[in-house]
């Protein structure tokens, strides 16, 4: 046949082939793909076992949002979307448009009329003599647009439920109906020929921001080879895989009030992290992840006011760095520790001013120096030292406070600057608190699964900020002194170093974010209370806020509404009504609405769904620790 078509072609009198000819003509693959059967109705067109309707918009709203006009293009069900484009003759678009303003002001001029169909004229006038002042400038093409929706189903049931939904998500922008008596022609402007057969029900004439409308460029997936599953996309019902080696950073924070799935979707993430090699260490002030981890074969490391564990402050690094502009550069160790312990004893004593902090700071270089205390370390001190200095041989809480005494007695005016802070520190370093700050380091943890448990000192503010904050800096030294192991640092709770009066603790997890990105180490912070964690902030720069900016995966998760609008407005996420909506969390859809909402990665937003596995959710749940007895 295909022969033939190729001889008539040379004919003298030869016909006018179109496309759809050559398909007449060369139907082999038609015939194959092709339905074994096809029924009209004025319901419906079957075709072979499948139920199909065609839908086409015969009305459209004035005014278009590309939100709305996204999330048709997100529908899960199985829908076709159809759309014919042609150019628009510009002496015809100012013909018809001066006909549309003349029909509007007449509907203005009707008494009968309601009044929001005068508003809608009004509008249309509007919109139409801006369109008409552009022509005149040449600025504004205009096209002729059909928009058709093509839906497939099993059953008819499933075909009106699908139907129904459809109908409901593009009302916001226009109006759908099926052609019962043209319900043949509707089917095959779906095909692949490039043939409107329904032309005249569906055509509107659009300018070209308003067609740019209906092809968002957007993904409304994020599957990343080789990635990690975080969950499951709400809109498409397909899993969500990111693969953060690969963004520019590893960074990632959760918010979302309590009960909204939070920790079980920081669990399921150290889970699946852990699976793929990551190094896992948790500052855990609830005490949530130490027994799970430990039964894994982790450590579960525990701070209390009774004694036990003990990490000194005043441990020195071996080598420290800080970020200079994006880039790393060494600093000395001395000077580096004594600038993260006067944040330290700010965290204890928030009424410190500049001056008690300088005199301070002169102290702590007198203690590192004196040999009383360890060994002599000084700002000349050959950097190899710090290769051999052992865990006695720094300085404790206690040499400080002993120190400071010496100083009450010998040099006076020095004293009475400080002596304030010298009465706060007596708690910490022989009173109530010297078990959890006072003595040598004996926390030795070489285990990929690491907790450390803050929870017997959780509630206690004077305790609970600086052990945090000693916690960071402790790990922030390990970090940049290993060896470079793919690590994930989990910060729970993190609004407890967001002190408005001691900006710079806040500041510190900042900057700390910021090298250790180069150390092949991504941090993740968590809060259930948002105000507060935005609450550090100076003249410079609220810094949790750009804690959250400079992570690039971020989970928001159900919260209360004034604190879904606090995010929205300092974060600028500028979320839908509908987004509100979803978010908003009350006691009466706790289980509904945990573990859903939006994650962001980059500057791509996506419906979440955290799920967990049977494993982890035996683990986590249910307490069953039988499975990891196999």
């Amino acid at each position: 046949m295909a022969l033939s078509f190729l001889k008539g072609m040379f004919q003298k009198n030869k016909k006018e082939f179109n496309y759809e000819d050559t398909i007449d003509e060369n139907n082999v693959i038609t015939r194959q793909i092709s339905p074994d059967s096809i029924q009209i109705t004025e319901d419906y067109v079957r075709s072979g076992s499948n139920y199909t309707r065609t839908l086409v918009a015969v009305e459209f709203e004035p005014i278009l949002n590309q939100d709305n006009i996204r999330r048709i293009s997100e529908i899960s069900e199985t829908i076709s979307i159809v759309q014919y484009l042609d150019f628009y003759e510009p002496s015809q678009v100012r013909k018809e448009l001066s006909k549309s303003i003349d029909q509007n002001k007449s509907k203005l001029k009707e008494e009968k009329l309601s009044s929001y169909v005068k508003a809608k004229a009004q509008v249309e006038i509007e919109d139409a003599e801006m369109l008409l002042q552009n022509l005149a400038r040449n600025s504004e093409r205009m096209f002729m647009f059909q928009f058709l929706i093509h839906i497939v189903s099993s059953s008819l049931d499933e075909l009106e439920s699908v139907t129904s939904l459809v109908k409901s998500e593009v009302a916001s922008i226009a109006k759908l109906n099926f052609p019962k008596t043209r319900a043949k022609d509707a089917f095959d402007s779906f095909l692949p020929i490039n043939k409107n057969k329904v032309y005249d029900l569906t055509y509107r004439p659009m300018n070209s921001e308003a067609v740019s409308f209906f092809f968002p460029f957007h993904e409304n997936e994020i599957y990343d080879e080789n990635g990690i599953i975080l969950g499951s996309n709400m809109d498409t019902n397909n899993i969500i895989m990111v693969n953060d080696e690969t963004y520019l950073n590893k960074h990632a924070v959760y918010i979302g009030t309590t009960g909204s799935g939070k920790s079980t979707a920081m669990f399921s993430n150290m889970m699946r992290k852990y699976m793929f090699g990551n190094r896992i260490i948790v500052i855990d002030p609830k005490g949530e992840f130490g027994n799970v981890l430990k039964r894994m074969g982790g450590e579960w490391v525990k701070f209390s006011l009774e004694g036990g564990s003990i990490i000194n402050p005043f441990d020195l690094p071996v080598r420290s760095f800080e970020d200079n502009n994006g880039s790393l550069q060494a600093s000395n160790p001395l000077f580096d520790k004594v600038s993260t312990l006067i944040t330290f004893f700010q965290l204890m004593y928030s009424n410190m001013t500049d001056l008690q902090a300088d005199v301070l700071s002169e102290i702590l270089l007198e203690l590192y120096a004196d040999e009383r205390f360890g060994k002599s370390v000084t700002k000349n001190t050959d950097s190899s030292l710090f290769l051999r200095l052992e865990n006695t041989d720094y300085p404790t809480m206690e040499n400080l406070y002993n120190l400071l005494s010496e100083k009450a007695q010998n040099n006076k005016d020095q004293y009475k600057i400080i002596a304030d802070f010298h009465q706060t520190l007596r708690a910490y370093a022989v009173g109530a608190y010297s078990n959890v700050f006072n003595g040598y380091t004996n926390v030795d943890v070489n285990n990929d699964l690491i907790s450390y448990d803050l929870f017997s000192v959780y509630k206690n503010d004077r305790l609970v900020k600086p052990l945090y904050f000693l916690l960071l800096s402790s790990l922030r030294n390990e970090i940049l002194n290993g060896d470079k192991a793919k690590t994930q640092l989990y910060i729970d709770e993190a609004h407890i170093i967001a002190d408005p009066k001691v900006t710079v603790a806040m500041e510190f997890l900042y900057e700390m974010m910021k090298v250790v990105r180069s150390f092949n180490c991504g941090i993740t912070t968590a809060t259930q209370q948002i105000q507060d964690f935005m609450s550090a902030k100076d003249a410079n720069r609220n810094y949790g806020d750009a804690v959250i900016a400079l992570s690039m995966q971020q989970i928001i998760l159900p919260m209360q509404k004034k604190e879904v609008m606090f995010v929205n407005n300092e974060m600028l996420y500028d979320f839908s009504e509908d987004d509100i909506n979803f978010l908003e969390f009350s006691e009466a859809d706790r289980k509904k609405k945990a573990g859903k909402g939006f994650l962001f990665v980059g500057s791509r937003k996506i419906k979440i769904h955290v799920e967990l596995t049977d494993l982890e959710a035996k683990l986590w749940l249910d307490k069953d620790y039988s499975a990891l007895e196999i």
